[in-house]
């Protein structure tokens, strides 16, 4: 277990304001949370569990995955098909220096480089 507490956040692709997200999709994922609103690096390497996240797309059943970190920074994989966890190419958090609350923007990097704009919709504490 992390030594902070692990919240879930909630993203919504943030150019479809006015689509609902049931319509368009969204991404949950796990994280510890610092003072600021921040993921909290020390909390993912102390947590000995895999943080987990989600990627939910209309029609299709839920993609699990997985938050990392690596030396560029914070990381979401999806683990759609088979093999190793380790091969997943990463969709990338291109800056996390904000804080991760409501109404925020996030941009995520897919693995082919393409940028999208998701936007934090909720951040609730997690059901253990």
């Amino acid at each position: 277990m992390a030594s902070g507490r692990l919240v879930t956040v909630t993203l919504a692709r943030a150019w479809d304001a006015g689509e609902r997200m049931e319509q368009a999709g969204h991404v949950e994922f796990a994280v510890v949370l610092d003072a600021n609103g921040r993921p909290d690096l020390q909390a993912w390497f102390d947590d000995p569990d895999p943080w987990p996240a989600t990627r939910i797309v209309p029609g299709q059943p839920p993609e699990g995955g997985d938050v990392g970190h690596d030396e560029e920074g914070w990381v979401l994989r999806f683990f759609a098909g088979e093999g190793s966890a380790a091969d997943v190419p990463p969709h990338r958090i291109v800056d996390a220096s904000g804080p991760f609350r409501p109404g925020e923007i996030l941009t995520l990097r897919a693995p082919d480089g393409a940028e999208a704009a998701w936007r934090v919709v909720n951040v609730s504490a997690r059901a253990l």
